[in-house]
């Protein structure tokens, strides 16, 4: 499911070894696709190494999921609070993405523990975005209350042409998934 999907290994990878070889200014430019059709860019330019674009393109949603510019609904904000002073989102993306984001590898704790874990975080970039409109539901459904900027449904993209469904209410939260059904 969305929020139990590992770190993207390559984005790790990729990551530790910039971190790792930052005072070499190194010029990077690398397009991936990953098994769900999710599509990244890394760009890092030699006159300023500390600097690293990241871009990132969705799968194509089904007709029923609202995005907000370009990207699921509270994304920008999961972004924000996962990342903080780390990460800025530039608006708009790089064409043919939906989020690209400059990371200032300059800010990164310098405590080799937590630098990883912040690093791993980033690698989750996929389910941050797209996990972000089942935090919105949950943090409302904790607070039993009924966010008035969410539609009545709420589209969950999983996979291409695969979506969870949710329809929120003040008391309890229902799940739909073609012949699946439950109710929190």
């Amino acid at each position: 499911m969305i929020l139990l999907q590992s770190p993207s290994r390559y984005l790790l990878q990729m990551l530790l070894n910039r971190v790792q070889n930052l005072e070499k200014g190194v010029e990077l430019d690398c397009y991936w696709v990953e098994f769900d059709d999710v599509r990244y860019h890394i760009q890092v330019a030699m006159r300023n190494p500390q600097f690293l674009l990241l871009s990132m393109s969705l799968p194509t949603p089904p007709p029923e999921t609202v995005f907000f510019g370009g990207l699921p609904f509270g994304a920008v904000e999961a972004i924000k609070a996962a990342y903080g002073v780390l990460v800025q989102i530039l608006d708009p993306p790089r064409d043919g993405f939906n989020l690209t984001m400059k990371l200032n590898l300059s800010k990164l704790p310098p405590n080799e523990e937590q630098r990883h874990a912040l690093l791993v975080k980033i690698a989750s970039v996929r389910e941050v975005v797209l996990g972000a409109p089942l935090r919105v539901v949950l943090k409302h459904l904790a607070s039993k209350t009924v966010a008035t900027d969410v539609d009545r449904l709420v589209a969950l993209v999983h996979r291409p042409k695969e979506s969870f469904f949710l329809v929120p209410q003040k008391h309890k939260l229902e799940f739909n998934q073609e012949n699946y059904s439950c109710t929190w």
